[in-house]
């Protein structure tokens, strides 16, 4: 299913990035360009971070450090 119609992003490449990459928004629109043209795809790309999210990101990064 497409999720960002003005640039052709489809809900199965949204998951991909989010095995690969930090799960936020700033990483999916830096990456992907999701939600930086009309916006629209920005409510349900953050539904499928957030499901993501529940069940583990790919590649965490909490901003801590360990000592």
């Amino acid at each position: 299913m497409y999720v960002c119609l003005c640039r052709g992003i489809t809900e199965k490449q949204i998951r991909q990035v989010m095995e690969q990459q930090n799960c936020s928004m700033k990483e999916l629109s830096a990456v992907m360009g999701v939600g930086m043209d009309c916006g629209t795809c920005i409510e349900y790309a953050a539904q499928l971070l957030q499901a993501q999210a529940e069940q583990g990101c790919g590649k965490q990064s909490y901003g801590t450090t360990s000592v």
